[in-house]
């Protein structure tokens, strides 16, 4: 941002370039290779007990997997990624479906603008915190923290580890071969990618972060030692 200091950190894509258009187009059927966005957003419509009259922010929206499920049970979603070819995708879904309740925004965690938006009720990210380093998550969160109502919710899901470090390498070993058995050998590349040039983190770290920066945890739900989901209230 324009006004920031010198030493501000300069959101970029990290590992996986999905810049890239091409990889963008892929990105929903790799995915649906190991996930299901509908099931996905319906457990977080549960778990944030999203109304229809309720205003959504999703952070790191990708292709709208799950934001374009999500306005079939709230008033509008804000959908925000800093690719701009990823939003291309989630755009043109959202027309053929005739879906009109979302904005879209190209933009980090560190660089969305709310202006001219009232605070949000519930604030969802999903595989995305893990693109900045641990204290600039901490200005992420203290950012959503102030973009949410007293009482809103933030349902965050990440690539988090609870492994001991000790067992640091049978532990990533195990799941790189399980995102293989899932999703063959374009997801493996990716995980292997997302290991070393992103900024997966301890959920012990996470926790703090999440504490520190104006978050209760009410919630959470961790998968196969790596696979963390948190459900947080705005104190």
């Amino acid at each position: 941002m324009k006004n920031n200091p010198k030493w501000y950190y300069e959101e970029k894509q990290s590992g996986v370039d999905y810049l890239d258009p091409k990889i963008a187009q892929e990105y929903d059927k790799e995915h649906l290779k190991f996930r299901n966005f509908k099931e996905e957003a319906e457990q977080i419509v549960q778990a944030l007990e999203i109304t229809k009259h309720d205003t959504v922010l999703d952070i790191g929206c990708g292709t709208g997997g799950i934001a374009l499920n999500l306005v079939k049970y709230c008033n509008k979603v804000i959908c925000v990624d800093i690719s701009r070819e990823m939003l291309d995708v989630l755009e043109t879904k959202a027309k053929k479906q005739n879906i009109n309740n979302i904005e879209t925004q190209s933009a980090g965690f560190l660089t969305y603008k709310h202006e001219g938006h009232d605070k949000v009720d519930k604030i969802v990210s999903k595989f995305a915190l893990h693109h900045l380093p641990d204290f600039w998550k901490s200005v992420a969160l203290l950012k959503m923290a102030e973009i949410l109502k007293t009482g809103g919710k933030l349902y965050l899901s990440d690539l988090i580890f609870t492994f001991n470090v000790d067992d640091h390498k049978k532990s990533i070993s195990e799941l790189i071969n399980r995102m293989n058995d899932a999703a063959g050998d374009s997801m493996t590349g990716e995980t292997e990618i997302h290991i070393r040039d992103e900024f997966s983190t301890y959920d012990w770290i996470m926790e703090g972060l999440l504490e520190k920066s104006g978050f209760s945890i009410d919630y959470k739900h961790t998968e196969a030692d790596n696979f963390v989901e948190y459900v947080c209230s705005k104190l």
